[in-house]
């Protein structure tokens, strides 16, 4: 059996797209892990961007 262009076609874009679901998915994920993360942390974040006035001068 051969195999055809139009079975290799099918199969990348079937390929294509389950590549793209996973990405879709896994990216939500992280973000949602890092919005959490960054909420739970806000007040270390800020404080640790903050600089004293003294380092200023």
């Amino acid at each position: 059996m051969a195999y055809s262009p139009e079975h290799y076609l099918a199969n990348k874009e079937r390929i294509k797209a389950a590549q793209k679901r996973y990405y879709q998915r896994t990216r939500d994920a992280r973000l949602s892990y890092q919005k959490f993360y960054d909420d739970k942390n806000r007040d270390q974040t800020r404080a640790r961007k903050r600089k004293p006035k003294t380092e200023l001068n």
